[in-house]
């Protein structure tokens, strides 16, 4: 067939002539199977944009250089071998893509083309470039990975404007010492070369701000790379990297460090985090505590040679047992029942010359306990989970125990699968299914019984491979760190605050709050002192001895379960001075069980304390006011509902509920509007079922309350639940609410639900997802405060948590920075950002020359420019009313009243709070 004949040559031509007729600034002719360009089309002279895309094209003919008028040419998947001289013509060509050709070589008159500013010669087969590259003055970007380039010239370094430059999938060895003239580089991507080192003039490109450098073979690093003080992220990995530079540590504005895959730096996986081509990205560290660590070892380090094993299962299965076979050699029958947790000390032997010491956790298996487990449960750690035939249901209880490991152990956490009593009662359950299951978790299957030692030996071997794989075991501690470690364990007391455990590591040579904080993540995980440090409820407060933990914590939710977890300080008081708690103590730890939210002070005086996990199990009679059909059904399903949920759920709503309206698995709130809200778990579904009934108008504020406690709680979990929703009048027909938004995006309109009288009915979807959620645009709070009254700033937050879920705010405050992030440009931006601007005022705020003097004093100016409200409200007396241009502005709450002033606190929040959606609420009415 002639290729006029061929029927894609013909759509060309015709398309040229249409285009021809009116003028066109655009032809589209892709993925045609064009074959050849027809000559007509150099007549195109008004033709801004051609695409000519994933076609057949094996050759350009010369009439191409006629299209001067051309600002992007598109020849992206063809089979170019070459180029027509003529292509340096197009001299008003800005963007010119020829990725996934055959090119071999470019023509010298590609440096014609001047105004070019993004060219892609990706996946092509180029070993050359010629030196007129260097005359593309407006390029920047250029993209030549996937070639055969083994050098670049040296005019590469005259691209001055160049700010994206990628190498990736050549064979580059060496770099040109001009490379380091590219002032306005960002980006450099050099991934899969051949290099072993990197030029000296690397470190003069002072703007780059990406450096992707892995699957080399660079063996070490300069010291200029210290100069790129704007570099954020650093890509090391796979390379045969051995040490670092110092002048790494200067690169303060890093929040990306990838070292993968360079086993003589020695940094462990758990120190690296996730890895650049991770999609789910694992709770990692910030690049100035790899570096920390990696120099702290330097300085002199050894084996750690310490470890945590945790076992866990049902009450009654045998674990207390298995501990003392392991640490004792010793069995009795009918050891007794472990109430909480018990911790013990192994001494483990790995080989002939090497032992570890394992400190062995024995968590109780009552189900009142699994609330408290996710403290305790960490990474660094080898779990043992129990089984036995009496229990039955292997498969649910696995599932449970593995979603709790994943979920507060890591999803990589190494488990031992112990089938215990088997010459009482042999067992086995499906290990293959387990295994494709729970893949990357179970570490082994071991049968034990504590009166055969045999099979102890057997457990005892296959703890010592695992241990011996386990690479927090064979970790290198830095030298002082044992020092510190080793008079923590020591220590009399049994916590102290943050700031004398800094005393205790400066006294010891650690001097670093950054290496500080390391080390005390390494001590918690190892479980030989709490510290939680990335919790906010906890952050940076105290240093625990484990055993005073949990020891207080168990004694205090056994003792009142007869009461129904209702109790006092004094009656708490008074069950602790046995076990040699003081006065003192006891409080400190009933704050500490209110911050894990597990129990929660009540009553008008506050003088009585609920544990929600002791609650009745049986619902009220409350319950049955609710017509469901007539309500706002909303919900949740789980892979797996955690014992602790609703009861965290019931403390952190406790001033929306009474005493006669909350239960074990459940909670009925109201709200001020006269909504009222039931609440219950249903763990044989895995589902969390919400019902809301009074006025309609008002049903979705109190939903935007629970919707929003709910996700605090999930994100301590880890957990992502499916968002269901009910068609009106069926509150048992569940619609997944990410699929309802697919459907919309895909543009229909309804969705079928079977009703149960097997009806079917066609919901309309947007109506369904308006009746939950807003689509206002949001304006951005920014909250200005004192570190001294961050407990303060979160009962705030708590009240703006309904404009936040109805899309009316944004709310920002610096507890949202990133480790790495650079604090103050962050603070300024946000604040220079903010549509209104709420201050806590305080003696500490007032005290704080940031908070007066940078962040009250921009935006008392944006409020006077016009660009932002201003709030202020009085948390405690102060000076306020000597700062005059403060007093001008609204202040909150009425009569400017501290909190201590208020009986009620909930309903001074709440003052602060509506007068802050008056706020919101003008600004919306403006935008409208």
């Amino acid at each position: 067939m002639k290729i006029e004949d061929h029927a894609g040559y013909e759509e060309a031509i015709r398309r040229i002539q249409v285009a021809q007729r009116s003028s066109a600034e655009h032809l589209d002719l892709s993925s045609i199977n064009l074959g050849a360009l027809p000559g007509l089309l150099g007549q195109l002279t008004t033709l801004q944009s051609l695409e000519l895309r994933d076609n057949q094209l094996r050759a350009l003919p010369e009439s191409m250089g006629q299209l001067t008028n051309l600002r992007r040419l598109n020849l992206s998947h063809n089979r170019l071998i070459d180029l027509p001289e003529s292509m340096g013509q197009l001299t008003n060509l800005q963007n010119l893509d020829l990725n996934y050709n055959r090119l071999i070589d470019l023509p010298g008159s590609v440096g014609q083309l001047i105004n070019l500013q993004r060219l892609d010669l990706s996946y092509n087969h180029l070993s050359a470039l010629p030196e007129s590259i260097g005359q593309l003055a407006d390029l920047q970007t250029l993209d030549l990975s996937s070639n055969l380039l083994s050098a670049l010239p040296e005019s590469i370094g005259q691209l001055a404007n160049l700010q994206t430059l990628d190498l990736s999938s050549n064979l580059v060895s060496v770099l040109p010492e001009s490379l380091g003239q590219l002032k306005n580089l960002r980006t450099l991507i050099l991934i899969g070369n051949q290099l072993t080192a990197l030029s000296e003039s690397l470190g003069q490109l002072t703007n780059l701000q990406k450096l992707y450098l892995s699957y080399n073979q660079l063996t070490a690093l300069s010291e200029p790379i210290g100069q790129l003080t704007n570099l954020r992220t650093l890509d090391l990995s796979f390379n045969q990297v051995s040490t670092l530079p110092e002048s790494l540590g200067h690169l303060t504005a890093l929040t990306e460090l990838f070292l993968h895959g360079n086993p003589n730096l020695g940094i462990p996986e758990e120190v690296l985090g996730s890895r650049l081509e991770e999609e789910v990205r694992k709770a990692g560290r910030a690049p100035r505590e790899i570096l920390e660590y990696y120099f702290a070892q330097r300085l002199g380090s050894k084996p750690l040679n310490e470890g945590k094993l945790i076992l866990v299962g049902r009450g009654g299965v045998g674990k207390t047992s298995l501990v003392k076979m392991l640490t004792t050699s010793k069995f009795k029958k009918g050891e007794k029942t472990t109430e909480g947790i018990k911790i013990s000390e192994w001494t483990c032997p790995l080989s002939r010359t090497q032992t570890v010491t394992m400190h062995v956790w024995d968590f109780g298996g009552q189900e009142m306990m699994h609330a408290t487990h996710q403290f305790f449960l960490t990474a660094r750690t080898l779990y043992l989970l129990v089984l036995d035939r009496r229990l039955g249901g292997y498969d649910a209880e696995a599932d449970y125990w593995f979603r709790l490991i994943r979920a507060f152990g890591g999803p990589d956490a190494p488990v031992i699968v112990v089938l215990n009593k088997q010459k009482e009662e042999p067992f086995d359950v499906n290990r293959g299914g387990w295994l494709e299951k729970y893949a990357g978790n179970i570490a082994a299957f071991v049968t034990t019984d504590c009166a055969d030692s045999k099979s102890i030996t057997v457990l005892k071997r296959t703890i010592q491979e695992r241990l011996g794989a386990l690479k927090s075991i064979q970790e290198k501690f830095p030298s002082r760190w044992f020092a510190i470690k080793e008079e923590l364990s020591r220590m009399t007391t049994d916590y102290v605050s943050f700031s004398d455990y800094r005393q205790i590591c400066t006294k010891h040579g650690e001097a670093d709050p950054e290496r500080q904080s390391s080390l005390s993540g390494f001590l918690h995980d190892l479980g030989i002192a709490l510290n939680y440090k990335d919790d906010p409820r906890l952050r940076f407060s105290y240093v625990l001895k484990p055993e005073w933990v949990t020891e207080g914590i168990y004694a205090l939710i056994h003792a009142f379960i007869n009461s129904k977890g209702v109790f006092t300080p004094g009656e708490a008081e008074v069950l602790l001075r046995e076990k040699k708690y003081t006065a003192d103590e006891v409080q400190f730890l009933l704050g500490l069980m209110e911050r894990f939210e597990l129990s929660f002070p009540f009553g008008d005086s506050k003088t009585q304390i609920l544990i929600p996990q002791l609650l009745e199990d049986q619902q009220p009679s409350i319950t049955s006011e609710f017509n469901l059909s007539e309500c706002l059904n909303f919900g949740y399903r789980y892979t797996i509902v955690p014992e602790g949920l609703l009861p965290r759920f019931i403390v952190r709503t406790r001033h929306l509920h009474e005493q006669a309206t909350r239960w074990k698995s459940g909670v009925v709130l109201r709200h001020s509007s006269g909504c009222r809200a039931l609440v219950r778990a249903d763990t044989a579904e895995r589902q969390v079922r919400i019902h809301i009934d009074g006025p309609t108008a008002s049903r979705r504020d109190l939903l935007a309350i629970i919707r929003h406690n709910f996700d605090a709680i999930h994100a301590d979990y880890e957990f992502n639940p499916e968002d269901l929703l009910y068609p009106p009048g069926e509150p048992a027909k569940p619609l997944p609410l990410d699929d309802l938004r697919a459907l919309r995006r895909e543009g229909e309109a309804t969705v079928p639900v079977v009703l149960a009288d097997k009806k079917v009915i066609r919901a309309d979807i947007n109506s369904l997802i308006k009746s939950v959620e807003y689509s206002k645009p949001k304006l951005r709070l920014f909250l200005s405060y004192s570190h001294q009254d961050e407990k303060h700033a979160n009962e705030l937050r708590k009240d703006l948590i309904l404009m936040e879920r109805n899309g009316l705010i944004h709310t920002w405050f610096d507890r949202e920075l990133s480790a790495g992030d650079k604090w103050e440009s962050n603070i300024l931006n946000e604040l220079k950002s903010a549509d209104i601007i709420v201050c806590q005022l305080s003696r500490d705020f007032l005290a704080s020359d940031f908070c007066v003097l940078t962040e009250l004093d921009i935006a008392i100016q944006r409020k006077i420019d016009g660009q932002a409200e201003l709030i202020a409200y009085i948390l405690k007396d102060c000076g306020w009313q000597d700062i005059p241009r403060l007093k001008q502005f609204q202040v909150l709450p009425r009569d400017a009243m501290p909190l201590a002033n208020w009986r009620n606190k909930d309903k001074y929040w709440r003052a602060v709070a509506e007068g802050i959606q008056k706020v919101v609420e003008k600004l919306h009415a403006r935008r409208v």
